[in-house]
Order: C-alpha cells, then sequence, then structure tokens
C-alpha cells in the first residue's frame, strides 16, 4: 500500500516539462509529447458545445483503478455530478456518461486507445466511449452493453 501510494504522491507532484503528458497506466507512468491542435479539437469541441445539464471537460484525469488513472481528452458528465473539491485532481471513473480518447500515431497509442482503455473503461461501467481515430477519419461511438462495448 505504502508503494501505491508513494507512486501516485511521485505522479500527481511530478513537474512535467512543456511538450510533455504523463499519465499512470497499469502502475506505470507513460509519458508522450502532447497532442498536436488536430488532436485536440474533437474535445474541445464537446467542452464548447455540450449542453446542460451535461459538462464535457477536456484532458480530466479518471479514477479508474488505483494504478490506472488515464487523462482523457475528453468526459462528459452531469453537472451535478461534479466533485465539490480537489481534494483527489482525478474524477471518479463512475461519474462518466461518456469518455472521449483520440488517437495518437503510434502503434502503442493505437493499442492503448482500441484496447486497453476500452477494457478499462467497460469494466467500471462508463455507458459511452468515443474513440476518434484522426489517422482514418473515423469516428467510433461505442455503448456498454453488460460489461463489454457495441
Amino acid at each position: 500500500m505504502a508503494e501505491k501510494n508513494a507512486l501516485l504522491s511521485m505522479w500527481h507532484e511530478l513537474e512535467v516539462p512543456d511538450g510533455l503528458h504523463v499519465e499512470l497506466l497499469d502502475g506505470e507512468l507513460v509519458l508522450r509529447a502532447n497532442p498536436g491542435h488536430l488532436h485536440d479539437l474533437p474535445g474541445r469541441t464537446l467542452v464548447r458545445h455540450t449542453p446542460e445539464p451535461f459538462e464535457a471537460w477536456s484532458e480530466r484525469g479518471l479514477l479508474v483503478a488505483d494504478d490506472y488513472r488515464p487523462r482523457a481528452d475528453a468526459v462528459v458528465i452531469r453537472s451535478e455530478d461534479r466533485p465539490a473539491d480537489d481534494a483527489d485532481p482525478d474524477w471518479p471513473a463512475q461519474i462518466a456518461h461518456a469518455v472521449i480518447e483520440t488517437v495518437s500515431t503510434t502503434r502503442t497509442a493505437i493499442k492503448r486507445d482500441y484496447e486497453d482503455k476500452r477494457e478499462r473503461y467497460a469494466a467500471v461501467g462508463v455507458p459511452v466511449y468515443v474513440i476518434v481515430d484522426p489517422n482514418d477519419a473515423t469516428w467510433h461511438v461505442l455503448e456498454l452493453d453488460g460489461r463489454c462495448y457495441v
């Protein structure tokens, strides 16, 4: 438990240089270059145009598990479910009505968005998972059916 808390503390206190982005995935700190504007466009659009009673937030950390805290490109929640404080900077994944991930170009990132995050978001019950893939100009809107997305 102490090792887990130390990793979480280190992750939250990590000073990430400009141009880098960090996520905690399966107990590993994953650093990558900040995405370009094309990558950010779907999330920014949702943030600007999500109607009440919902809100969309970009680059929101989600508490999926103690060792799995992705920074989703966008998260849609009900306004009333927004945590009142920032005691934990990551929101419980259970309040998300939808998670949007924009795929990057590396094989590792593609696998992470299409497979790993898909399984993890389904396991915690996120109702809708949207994968935006600028590599082939597609949007995949997946709905939770039991424990799997269709």
